[in-house]
């Protein structure tokens, strides 16, 4: 498993207490990249955050942040889309 996939299925897990405890503010999830030690937190509503896992193969990363095979498809100050093409691991 990816070290992006590792932080992509923790997300899920906050995800899930979010909306189980019924947040309405954003949420601080950890950035999916690459990079094994990175502890940088992005926060996202969970409207956002959704909208992101609607595509498969996209990631929250924060700006300038790498996800190997990824390219980024948005990015503003405080958060990235990043996607990867299919069938990349």
């Amino acid at each position: 498993m990816q070290p992006e996939d590792v932080f992509r299925s923790a997300n899920e897990r906050i995800a899930e207490k979010a909306e189980e405890l019924g947040w309405r503010f954003p949420v601080p999830f950890l950035c999916e990249c690459s990079d094994t030690h990175c502890f940088a937190r992005l926060s996202v509503t969970l409207e956002e955050y959704k909208e992101a896992r609607s595509h498969p193969q996209r990631y929250l990363a924060a700006p300038g942040h790498e996800v190997v095979g990824a390219f980024v498809i948005e990015q503003d100050e405080r958060l990235a889309f990043a996607e990867k093409l299919s069938g990349e691991p």
